[in-house]
C-alpha cells in the first residue's frame, strides 16, 4: 500500500469516454437499479448500462459502516444508491472504493461526502487528476461554447423550425453545462499498488490489483468468506468491452488471474452477477479478437482494411455494445503491431542456410 502526493500533471488529451457517455447519459432512462442482496451484508446495485447511472455498485456492511465498491455515472445515481443503502442500514458510509478511472464509476462519488476514506490504485488516481479533471474541464469549456454559439444562431434565424430545434439544444446543452459546473470530481486519498486487506468482525474484504486490463489500475473487491468478486470493468457480462484506456493483450492474463480466485459470484461493472463461466467466455472473447487480428497483422494487411472487413464472431451477436467492435479490433491491431515491432529480427532466408562445412587441416 502507497500513499502519495502529487504534484505536476502531464497534459491529456480530453477523456472521450466522458464526451461519450455524458451526453447519452444525461438522456438516458432513470433507472434507479435494484439493490441485490448476494450475501448477508453483501449487496450489488445493479443498474441498466443504458440508463443515466451506467455502471454497477457493491454495497458491504462492515459492523461500524458500510464499504461501497464503485458509484455510478452521476451525483443523481450516487444519491439513489445511498438512498437505497438508507433502506437496509442507518450505518454510515465510512469508505469508498473505485474500480477505475473511468467517469461512469466515479462521478456519484460527490454523493458521498462523509466517506473518511476514498481509495483506489495508484495508476487510478493518477487518471482522475491528469485526465478526468481535465477532461470535466474541457467538455464545460466545450458546452458554454456551444451554448454562446447557438444563441447567437437563434438571433439570426428566421425560420420557426430551425428556431425550435434550437431552443431544444440549448436547453439540453444548458442542462450538461449546469451540470458539469456543479461536479466535484473528488481524488482518492490513499492509492494502492498492490493489495490492502480490512479485518472487520463481519468480514475480510481483500482489495487486489490482479493486473492491468481495462485500465493499468483496475482494483476489485474480493470477499473470501462469501467468495463474492466485484470486478469493476475487468469483466463484461455479455457485452463487448471499452478498450480506450485498455493493454487487451495483458487483459487475458489477469482474467486467469481473476477466474482463480475461489469466488463463485462474480461482479461485472456493467451487466447482472454471474459466475465463473461467465469470466470465462469473456475472456474467450478477447482470445478470439487476437485469433481474428493477428493473422492479418502476420500478412501485412493495413488498419482501415483490417477495421473494415473484420466481422464480430455470430456467437457474439447477442451481447451488448456492439458498436465497440470497431474499436476492439483497432486495439487489438495496435497492440499486436507494437508487439511485432518490438520482437527480435529474423535472419533473412538466405542467411539461414547451412554454412558449408569447414575444410579439414592436413596433418
Amino acid at each position: 500500500m502507497i500513499v502519495r502526493p502529487w504534484g505536476r500533471k502531464r497534459r491529456e488529451p480530453a477523456c472521450a469516454l466522458l464526451c461519450l457517455l455524458l451526453p447519452a447519459a444525461l438522456g438516458g432512462a432513470p433507472h434507479q437499479g435494484e439493490l441485490r442482496k448476494l450475501a448477508e451484508g453483501v449487496y450489488a446495485h445493479v443498474v441498466e448500462p443504458e440508463g443515466a447511472f451506467v455502471a454497477n455498485a457493491g454495497v458491504v456492511l462492515l459492523s461500524d459502516g458500510v464499504v461501497v465498491f464503485d458509484t455510478h455515472f452521476t451525483r443523481e445515481g450516487g444519491e439513489e444508491l445511498l438512498r437505497q443503502i438508507r433502506g437496509i442500514t442507518q450505518l454510515p458510509v465510512r469508505f469508498v472504493a473505485l474500480s477505475h478511472f473511468h467517469p461512469d464509476h466515479t462521478h456519484g462519488l460527490d454523493a458521498f461526502p462523509g466517506a473518511a476514506l476514498v481509495l483506489a490504485s495508484t495508476n487510478a488516481r493518477r487518471d482522475i487528476l491528469e485526465k478526468d479533471l481535465p477532461a470535466v474541464r474541457r467538455a464545460l469549456d466545450l458546452g458554454r461554447a456551444q451554448l454562446e454559439q447557438w444563441s447567437r444562431e437563434l438571433e439570426r434565424a428566421r425560420d420557426e423550425a430551425l428556431k425550435s430545434s434550437l431552443r431544444a439544444r440549448i436547453a439540453g446543452r444548458r442542462e450538461l453545462v449546469e451540470r458539469l459546473a456543479g461536479l466535484q470530481v473528488r481524488a482518492p486519498v490513499m492509492a494502492l499498488d498492490d493489495r490492502l486487506t480490512i479485518h472487520d468482525r463481519e468480514r475480510t474484504l481483500e482489495f487486489l490489483l490482479p493486473g492491468a486490463g481495462h485500465t493499468d489500475g483496475d482494483l476489485i473487491l474480493y470477499l473470501p468468506r462469501e467468495k463474492i468478486v466485484f470486478a469493476g470493468d475487468l469483466f463484461f457480462d455479455r457485452a463487448l468491452p471499452n478498450t480506450e484506456d485498455a493493454r487487451i493483450l495483458e487483459w487475458t492474463e489477469t482474467l486467469g488471474a481473476l477466474s482463480n480466485l475461489d469466488a463463485d459470484i462474480f461482479v461485472p461493472g456493467h451487466g447482472r452477477p454471474c459466475g465463473r463461466a461467465q469470466v470465462e467466455e469473456f475472456r474467450d472473447y478477447l482470445r478470439d479478437l487476437r485469433a481474428l487480428v493477428e493473422p492479418a497483422v502476420l500478412r501485412g494487411e493495413s488498419l482501415p482494411q483490417v477495421v473494415r472487413e473484420a466481422q464480430l464472431p455470430e456467437k457474439y451477436g447477442s451481447y451488448g455494445f456492439r458498436n465497440f467492435f470497431p474499436a476492439n479490433v483497432q486495439k487489438m491491431y495496435a497492440e499486436l503491431m507494437a508487439l511485432q515491432l518490438a520482437a527480435p529480427a529474423q535472419p533473412a532466408p538466405e542467411a539461414r542456410k547451412k554454412k558449408p562445412p569447414q575444410e579439414q587441416k592436413k596433418p
